[in-house]
């Protein structure tokens, strides 16, 4: 009987290394997915902390009129936070009732200026006419981080002094821009997020 020639037999099967490599290729790939979904963009941060202020104020303008109360805000390059005029004492207190009106520090790369001047309605605004003075021993410190008096006074009767809060997201070589601004009353106006300046 007339042998067979030899036939090499190979297996329908993936080596070892190649089921390693079609792992790693999956590994790296879902990584990315990942990163792509869990990250903010600059534009979305700079949204939800204009957004955030801008709840925030709100609610301190509605918490004014409804405990007859008068209420301020002081803003600082990385920072801002609320006051509340407190009657016992005759002076200006920091709020720290609900946690969220506590003094609230911006995360890196963003950072605020506020503007009360050149804004419509400046003149005939009763809150500019007002002319605080502090006791000697109240003068604030350069270094303190809580003011003696706010820069934006939220009044009982629904007044606030007008204001453009201007946010810049300075983390590329673009920076983002968003101005939350009020003439007298709630609500805020909020700037959508651009490149150019309000």
């Amino acid at each position: 009987m007339p042998s067979l020639p030899a036939v090499q037999h190979r297996s329908n099967g993936f080596t070892l290394v190649e089921v390693m490599l079609v792992m790693l290729l999956i590994g790296l790939l879902a990584t990315t997915v990942v990163m792509n979904f869990s990250g903010e963009s600059r534009e979305e941060r700079l949204e939800k902390e204009a957004e955030r202020f801008q709840q925030l104020f709100q609610f301190v303008a509605e918490t004014a009129m409804l405990k007859q109360q008068e209420w301020g805000l002081y803003v600082l390059p990385d920072r801002y936070g609320f006051l509340y005029y407190d009657n016992n004492e005759g002076k200006w207190a920091e709020a720290d009732e609900p946690a969220g009106l506590r003094q609230y520090t911006l995360p890196r790369d963003i950072a605020l200026t506020l503007e009360l001047e050149g804004l419509p309605g400046e003149e005939t605004n009763l809150l500019s006419q007002l002319d605080w003075q502090l006791d000697d021993d109240e003068q604030s410190d350069e270094d303190s981080k809580i003011p003696v008096l706010p820069q934006v006074f939220v009044l009982s009767s629904g007044e606030i002094s007008p204001f453009q809060l201007l946010l810049t997201e300075s983390s590329d070589l673009t920076p983002l821009y968003s101005a939350i601004s009020t003439d007298f009353a709630i609500p805020l106006t909020r700037t959508p997020v651009s490149a150019e300046l309000p």
